[in-house]
């Protein structure tokens, strides 16, 4: 079902995505470091959890920081990455997007349904991307009802995905007594591998949809008189 709303206002999103691109840049940086250091703990001659040795210690000390760093970083994007997804839904009605599913609070919201979570985002950011393309038909932009789905988006989603549940089996492989470290690292390397991944795919979407919407406005603004955009203040926000 289509959800209406009105916003006249293009207010671009630019800084913000930067910001929100850097941090989970630095998230898929934590995630190669994870499965370097787990390629150096597999390698190491007593690979047995709880083994004392010094390489051990060492791996999972390094572990440990590199996944307390991460865990900060993922904080401080979740709330800056659903501040820049509602902004940058926000912006659909004035860039002219019609029979939306989705509104600007619902895009957010979803995020924090219980199993709608699996589907719904995915969705969300789906919509997003078609309906900021600059390249609409400007004759039928209002019966436009989306398009399919970009391969990095579902790309991502299916990273984001596999990644957490790979996250989780490595917690339960390095919580059982007696379990080998290199099993705990195995499973970790997937992981991050996904992590970063996922981390870089959404990294390009948030560049990708910033970059259409820019586009979009400034292909309507050549054609129609838009209410300016007001001044880029990130803690406006």
């Amino acid at each position: 079902m289509a959800n209406s709303f009105s916003n006249d206002t293009y207010r671009p999103a630019k800084s913000l995505a930067y910001i929100v691109m850097a941090i989970f840049g630095g998230i898929a940086v934590c995630g190669i470091l994870k499965a370097l250091m787990s390629v150096f703990v597999i390698a190491s001659p007593d690979s047995r959890i709880g083994s004392g040795s010094s390489s051990e210690h060492f791996g999972i000390v390094l572990i440990g920081l590199t996944v307390l760093l991460e865990s900060l970083l993922r904080l401080l994007v979740i709330v800056l990455f659903l501040i820049w997804l509602y902004r940058s839904f926000n912006n659909l009605s004035a860039l002219k997007a019609k029979h939306l599913e989705f509104t600007p609070g619902w895009a957010v919201g979803w995020w924090f349904i219980p199993f709608a979570n699996l589907v719904k985002p995915f969705q969300v950011v789906r919509e997003l991307w078609n309906e900021s393309d600059p390249e609409f038909d400007e004759d039928a932009v209002f019966g436009y009802a989306g398009g399919g789905t970009p391969p990095m988006i579902g790309l991502w989603w299916a990273a984001f995905l596999t990644s957490n549940i790979a996250g989780r089996i490595a917690d339960a492989v390095f919580n059982e007594r007696g379990g080998r470290q290199d099993a705990f690292s195995a499973v970790l390397i997937v992981a991050s591998i996904l992590q970063t991944a996922a981390a870089v795919l959404v990294l390009l979407i948030v560049k990708g949809v910033t970059e259409r919407q820019e586009k979009r406005f400034e292909k309507l603004a050549a054609t129609e008189k838009f209410v300016p955009p007001p001044p880029e203040f990130y803690q406006n926000g």
